[in-house]
């Protein structure tokens, strides 16, 4: 068992977007920073407590004071009535009492459920009704980014540029990351691959396979099963849901573990 941990970023330091393979809370105890994804900007405080899903891509900008935090990877111990499902987005408290929420982490995650009840959620950041709209419809559009863009009253170039601010990522980035998180959505259910691929957005089952091994650094095969071995973790009761997602020719056990990292060249020419 893997208990809570600390971590301290320096001022004005800056991590590239990267990706855990475990579901984790971070609990900010000083400093401040701003959190990018898919999900927006999403600005972080003393007391602001985060749940991200697994997979979940995100950067991090700090401020002139840095930031620490306590981090706890929910595969690591028991905390039931929470769950943080691959594909959806990260959510986000605020905390009443920031010592009380400390000690929950490090020495009782069982009531970590009971701690967010108790909490008051925090949305991202407020941006523009066009930059929404436009990551609305590069996720269900295939036409080109700038003519999307334009449709929208805004330049290919200002819109690159804002969606980088606010999201972390540019536009090409952010229309995989969305078509990713539906991929992962849909690898829980028993659907074959290739209507995957074709579900999420992608062009053909070997390109869903490209962004799999890109970003989960396995197969689609491979993380099929592990989102099934993570709903059994949380749910005794998900056997016969977790067998019937896997197919029948699925090969030996899963190989290697996923790490946290840094999308690579790969992911961006995928």
């Amino acid at each position: 068992m893997s208990p809570a941990y600390r971590t301290r970023h320096e001022r004005n330091a800056a991590l590239a977007t990267h990706r855990h393979r475990e579901a984790y809370v971070a609990l900010v105890l000083d400093g401040d920073y701003t959190e990018s994804s898919l999900d927006g900007p999403l600005p972080c405080a003393p007391g602001t407590l985060v749940l991200h899903p697994p997979f979940h891509a995100h950067g991090d900008r700090f401020g002139r004071s840095g930031a620490s935090a306590v981090n706890l990877e929910l595969s690591a111990i028991a905390t039931p009535g929470v769950v943080a499902d691959a594909g959806f987005a990260a959510r986000a408290w605020r905390v009443h009492h920031l010592g009380d929420a400390r000690e929950v982490l490090e020495r009782a995650p069982q009531r970590l459920a009971e701690l967010l009840a108790c909490a008051t959620p925090q949305a991202a950041a407020a941006l523009p009704d066009w930059q929404g709209e436009l990551l609305r419809r590069m996720a269900q559009d295939e036409r080109e980014i700038a003519e999307l863009a334009r449709e929208l009253g805004v330049s290919a170039e200002h819109a690159s540029r804002a969606l980088g601010r606010s999201f972390g990522m540019p536009p090409r980035a952010l229309r995989r990351e969305a078509r990713w998180r539906r991929a992962l959505q849909l690898l829980g259910a028993p659907m074959p691959l290739v209507q995957v691929a074709a579900a999420a957005g992608f062009a053909d089952q070997s390109h869903l396979h490209r962004i799999v091994v890109a970003h989960a650094g396995c197969t689609p095969l491979q993380l099929r099963r592990q989102l099934a071995q993570q709903r059994l973790e949380h749910d005794p009761f998900a056997d016969d849901r977790a067998a019937a997602a896997a197919p029948a020719s699925d090969p030996g056990p899963a190989e290697g573990q996923i790490k946290c990292v840094q999308d690579p060249t790969i992911a961006l020419a995928a």
